[in-house]
């Protein structure tokens, strides 16, 4: 990984040049096989250098912050092509432009080890490391308000699970107040950009000043990973009115097992439930991305650990 500064302008338009960004993380070609076996789906569109993350950086803009992702390959455009059965259409389930992955940025605002969340998007089989336990979330994801809704769900029955377990029930006042509480939660600490521009290989997105308080700061820790996007992800209706065990919690993102597959990542062990469908992250000097990513240890549960990358250290 290297990082870029660059000089800082007050006032730039989404399609500044590189010299005007506020910072720039590069990550090797050719990582997009995750911890190192990982293979991708057997579908056309997706290939070596679809998922494969090159840089990100950071522009300032008049609303907030400019992000541009850099792939090894031009993102794949949505298409007018059916995609179930039932005839739904491709560009009218995926309609900003892209549909074959999600990006996740987790920012450590106030830089205090531990002080934060280490928890991770649902399905991502991985934490934060406490040193970068981020205040907020970045997800893009070419359904984001199906996605942030479904987030919501997630955070809700889990929040209910837990008061259950402590409580032994819950009624509609304590129920209420669960809701409004993730409600609340979900608006201030995670993000779903919609306002989206894609060229080539890169992909451009705005996140506005009033989520992240200001433009993004030099001196943040930024944890940035790649996941294949599962667009037609369905809510598990009999888990979710309980009538029936709830599948592991999953957030819009392909999963990994045995073998090769067409709906999945492919490589992954049998009777893995560690194993993190992460293709593609950025990691600090010092650090491989293949060594992170299968750090974990089914025996005591856990899980890997993320990293975080500083364009300028803190002092």
């Amino acid at each position: 990984m290297r990082i870029i500064i660059c000089t800082l302008m007050l006032s730039v338009s989404p399609v500044a040049f590189a010299s005007d960004a506020i910072f720039t993380l590069t990550d090797p070609r050719g990582d997009d096989h995750g911890w190192g076996k990982m293979t991708y789906p057997l579908r056309d569109d997706l290939h070596p250098g679809s998922l494969d993350l090159i840089s990100l950086s950071a522009y300032p803009d008049g609303e907030g912050t400019m992000f541009e992702a850099v792939f090894a390959s031009p993102v794949v455009p949505t298409a007018r092509r059916t995609i179930d059965s039932t005839g739904t259409s491709l560009d009218t389930v995926a309609r900003f432009g892209f549909y074959t992955f999600n990006l996740d940025i987790y920012i450590d605002t106030d830089r205090e080890a531990g002080m934060g969340s280490v928890e991770a998007l649902p399905g991502r089989r991985a934490e934060i490391d406490p040193a970068h336990a981020w205040e907020k979330v970045i997800c893009l994801t070419p359904r984001p308000f199906e996605t942030e809704d479904a987030l919501r769900r997630i955070l809700k029955a889990r929040a209910k699970r837990e008061m259950k377990e402590k409580r032994g029930s819950i009624d509609d006042d304590q129920l209420t107040i669960i809701e409004a509480s993730i409600d609340r939660d979900v608006k201030v600490r995670y993000f779903f950009p919609t306002r989206i521009r894609v060229i080539g290989p890169k992909i451009r997105f705005l996140v506005p000043a009033a989520f992240l308080g200001g433009q993004a700061k030099l001196s943040w820790s930024y944890v940035v990973a790649i996941s294949g996007a599962d667009i037609q992800q369905r809510l598990d209706i009999p888990a979710t009115l309980g009538l029936a065990e709830a599948a592991p919690e999953s957030l819009m993102i392909l999963p990994v097992s045995p073998g090769t597959w067409r709906d999945r990542f492919g490589g992954g062990y049998e009777d893995d439930n560690l194993l993190p469908p992460l293709i593609d992250i950025i990691v600090p000097e010092g650090k491989k991305q293949e060594e992170v990513l299968k750090d974990y240890d089914l025996r005591n549960g856990r899980r890997v650990k993320l990293p975080g990358v500083v364009p300028i250290p803190s002092h």
